[in-house]
């Protein structure tokens, strides 16, 4: 997240991984993916800085995890879940079986 500062003065904290635009004419507009717009005080070339700021500071933090060959340590899960998802058995539902609902689960009935 970053922080900026709207005219009104109120600090609203917006999620740097959904910016999509940043404009400035004369006042500097943010335009989230989702179409909402934040005008503030803060320059385009500042929004820019805090955001490049965050990307890095996710990456180093990313970067400074221990290694764990790939999948997440036990401790880190909600009780009564597994730490690496369960894999599917392929021999059933594959082509030519006698499942074909299980062959491909876009074809399964509709259950409300």
């Amino acid at each position: 997240m970053i922080v900026l500062t709207r005219f009104s003065a109120e600090r609203i904290a917006i999620n740097a991984d959904l910016v999509a635009r940043v404009e400035t004419n004369p006042d500097t507009r943010v335009t989230l993916v989702d179409g909402s717009r934040y005008i503030v005080t803060e320059p385009m070339e500042e929004v820019i800085r805090l955001v490049e700021e965050h990307k890095a500071r996710v990456l180093a933090l990313a970067r400074a995890l221990p290694e764990t060959g790939g999948h997440l340590p036990a401790d880190t899960t909600r009780p009564g879940l597994s730490a690496v998802p369960a894999i599917r058995d392929t021999t059933e539902g594959a082509p030519g079986s006698s499942d074909p609902a299980a062959a491909n689960p876009f074809n399964a009935p509709r259950t409300k």
